[in-house]
């Protein structure tokens, strides 16, 4: 999600054409008589769980991080007098959902939010018709992969589109505990765990949501219509394509000032910070304060369909690309331990590294600890280790560990 901070102007002097550039000190007291303003965005999906994210405003040199305002009663509204039930707050993806379902084309909707003793609105608007995404596609590259998207509709229809994706990817341990002859006996915990002819910590998954914004206008085009645009790359050494990775691709169509919305936001997330740099003096959304209209509100909502598009890609099909990957930051050979402390005392010091998750491959049915043994830590031979990891197969997944 991209969210909308307070921009601050900031004025540099240029003392010369042959000077340096001097630093700009924000005073003490910027931020005294700072008020937040609520920050609604979000998206009317029809037959589609429709998506709200609440925050409010930071000061320009806050430290800290914008957080979801969690008390909001959130629903979608028509001209015609619908009104949706209250939506929910997923605390796992950080915004309100809607149950949507399927809605009359014929009239247009908004969100309605109450928080904070406030009642804001978005600008009623006509649900866009999207048109069916045509193909997901990946290019081989020399340092890794780019994902495209392709679309076409008819030229009378709406000339701005806007994607986001959702990933996931199967990524294994770099050690596989029951692939050690013979039978991969190991110590876990203190206990000796015997042979594994089962190894459930080596298959993981992991999943991703797109926060950058991309966004593409073929007003300028004979033709509406979306030839392999590229969404993003991943470098060759990221763990997502070192075996199977999956990209769910999500288009929606936008309304020219929508569009215009999205790219000045672009600007301000994506492009800032330089000198240079085009930095709009003011977001203008399609939020407004109905309880007190001199209050301002920001973000935007949008209203449409969305069509969705999955493309899997397997590392074991690239023609040049090798990929690589690391998390094993540790493992220690048992005749290396001997050289260095003779005495044998390293065999117990290895099982104090157990107590934190290390294994010990022994080489061996009896369990002894030799110098064939080896130990590795938790995150060699344990995928789970590595952050909002599981050991469960997705249901759409294409193989069956």
């Amino acid at each position: 999600m991209n969210k909308v901070v307070l921009q601050a102007s900031l004025f540099v002097a240029l003392l010369s054409l042959s000077a340096c550039i001097e630093e700009y000190k924000l005073p003490d007291n910027f931020s005294n008589n700072f008020e937040p303003e609520i920050v609604i965005n979000g998206r009317i999906l029809n037959g589609e769980k429709s998506v709200v994210y609440v925050t409010q405003t930071l000061p320009f040199n806050s430290t800290e991080e914008q957080e979801s305002l969690i008390d909001a009663q959130v629903t979608i509204i028509g001209q015609d007098g619908y009104e949706s039930g209250l939506a929910r707050f997923d605390v796992e993806k950080d915004c309100y959902i809607i149950d949507t379902g399927v809605l009359d084309t014929h009239t247009q909707y908004a969100i309605k939010v109450s928080v904070n003793g406030e009642t804001y609105q978005s600008e009623f608007q006509p649900i866009q018709t999207t048109p069916d995404i045509d193909e997901v596609t990946y290019k081989e590259l020399k340092e890794g992969i780019s994902i495209h998207v392709s679309t076409h509709a008819d030229k009378n229809t709406s000339r701005h589109y806007m994607w986001t994706y959702e990933e996931v990817w199967e990524f294994h341990a770099e050690i596989d505990i029951k692939a050690f002859p013979p039978g991969g006996i190991i110590y876990e915990s203190l206990q000796y765990a015997g042979a594994y002819t089962h190894n459930p910590y080596f298959y993981c998954w992991k999943s991703s949501q797109s926060s950058n914004i991309n966004l593409y206008d073929t007003s300028s085009l004979s033709e509406n219509a979306v030839k392999e645009h590229e969404l993003f790359r991943i470098p060759a050494d990221d763990m997502r394509i070192s075996y199977i990775y999956s990209v769910q691709v999500k288009q929606w169509s936008l309304s020219r000032q929508a569009y215009d919305y999205y790219r000045l936001l672009k600007l301000y997330s994506e492009e800032s910070g330089g000198l240079f740099s085009p930095v709009p003096a003011e977001l203008q959304g399609n939020i407004r304060c109905v309880s007190h209209p001199e209050k301002k509100g920001k973000g935007y909502v949008i209203a449409s369909n969305v069509t969705s598009k999955r493309l899997f890609v397997y590392a074991s099909e690239f023609e040049t690309l090798k990929t690589t990957y690391s998390v094993c930051d540790y493992s220690q050979s048992g005749l290396n331990a001997a050289a260095s402390d003779p005495s044998g005392k390293w065999k117990s010091a290895w099982m104090e590294n157990v107590i934190s998750g290390a294994v010990i491959v022994t080489g061996n049915f009896t369990g002894e600890i030799t110098t064939n043994s080896v130990l590795y830590t938790k995150s060699c031979a344990n995928c789970t280790v590595q952050a909002n990891a599981t050991n469960k197969r997705p249901d759409f997944w294409p193989n069956n560990h």
